[in-house]
């Protein structure tokens, strides 16, 4: 087998609590623009304190009455309802992994700390806990292929995989494993280029592309990239950490991953039949030697803003074809031929200009407008 080449390596999600309470005044306005939301089924923009952000006509598990979004660059934001001591933890946001590899975490949990406090909710140190943490390397790794036989669990967990994994198939072969449950800390390999290309997350290539280009890779879409996803959860955080500060991340971020990947390894055959006493891969070393060296600051530099310009071209494209598609169900529909186009578009034409015209407000373009322009960071 051919050696593992490494492409990128980063802080891939970052989720935290915050002990604050909504301002009355925001959250009389989450509370409207909720109600829009649903009526409009479809997230609504609103600006607040020099902030703009979606909001979405639903909350989110944990008691979170309002969801909140900004952004492709930014991160999923839930809010509770002002409720007194009851429930103190009264925000919670998860991180995109576009801006924790294009910025760093640190530059990342800044921003979620400055989000807040321009929205009227301070808060001490004491009032922010990480409840979970990934950590992402990418390899360029040919003829890699998943068999869970070959991964040795540690620690309290049996001496084997069985029963410790869920794994993802496409055909009769393994495309991803994950090993361990959260929210304590578990271990995700899977076929990253296949997610990309699946789930549309084309700047991946381009974080990847200085490094293949040392390593002379010419990348494509049939390269065989695999990720190694080190997860921390709230309870593995708790325990590693003894308190869900930032300060106790920080002072030694390599922790939790360095624990996570002590406790299973992926080995390499042999004739020995105690597996326990099988080598580790060379993969396997080379994530263990880059977990013991993470870093806060670390970052890719990219160009951000070409990134942000392809996914609204990529949006723009797919609102043609879904506009396209839905005039030739509607065609379909009303027993209309190729040669009815015109016709067609022609009473589409009329029913946008009726919509326009109901429109007592004139706000429909204008709020269209700045949900795109929210949700793209425009």
């Amino acid at each position: 087998m051919t050696e593992p080449i490494l492409l990128h390596q980063g802080f891939d999600n970052l989720d935290m609590a915050y002990r604050v309470q909504l301002p009355a005044d925001l959250r009389n306005k989450l509370a409207a623009a909720k109600a829009s939301a649903i009526e409009d089924r479809r997230a609504v923009p609103l600006t607040y304190a020099g902030r703009t952000f979606l909001v979405e006509g639903h909350g989110g598990k944990g008691g979170y009455l309002y969801s909140v979004d900004t952004g492709v660059m930014g991160a999923v934001w839930w809010f509770k309802e002002p409720n007194g001591n009851r429930d103190p933890w009264g925000a919670r946001v998860s991180s995109r992994a576009l801006p924790l590899a294009t910025q760093g975490i640190e530059a990342v949990k800044a921003e979620h700390d400055q989000f807040l406090i321009d929205l009227g909710m301070p808060f001490t140190e004491i009032d922010r806990r990480i409840s979970r943490l990934d950590y992402a390397i990418d390899f360029y790794f040919s003829e890699f292929e998943i068999n869970p036989a070959h991964f040795v669990c540690h620690s309290r967990k049996s001496k084997t995989v069985d029963g410790h994994y869920a794994a993802n198939y496409r055909g009769d072969r393994i495309t991803g494993i994950r090993i361990g449950t959260m929210p304590n800390s578990q271990i995700a390999i899977y076929d990253k280029r296949r997610e990309v290309i699946d789930k549309k997350k084309f700047y991946w290539w381009e974080i990847w592309k200085e490094n293949a280009e040392k390593a002379g890779i010419q990348l494509s879409n049939k390269s065989p990239i695999w990720r190694f996803e080190f997860r921390a959860g709230k309870s593995f955080i708790d325990k590693t950490y003894l308190r869900k500060t930032w300060e106790a991340f920080a002072a030694n971020p390599s922790l939790a991953f360095e624990k996570i990947a002590a406790q299973t390894r992926l080995a390499a055959p042999q004739a020995d039949t105690n597996r326990a006493r099988w080598n580790s891969t060379v993969v396997w070393t080379t994530c263990q030697t880059q977990l013991a060296q993470v870093a806060l600051t670390r970052f890719i530099e990219v160009d951000t803003e070409a990134i942000k310009a392809s996914l609204w071209s990529e949006y723009l494209e797919t609102l043609s074809a879904q506009n396209a598609g839905l005039i030739i169900s509607q065609m379909a529909a009303f027993g209309l031929e190729r040669n009815d186009v015109p016709a067609m578009l022609s009473q589409l034409s009329l029913d946008v200009q009726g919509l326009l015209e109901n429109d007592q407000n004139g706000t429909l373009l204008t709020k269209r407008r700045a949900g795109m322009k929210a949700r793209y960071n425009r």
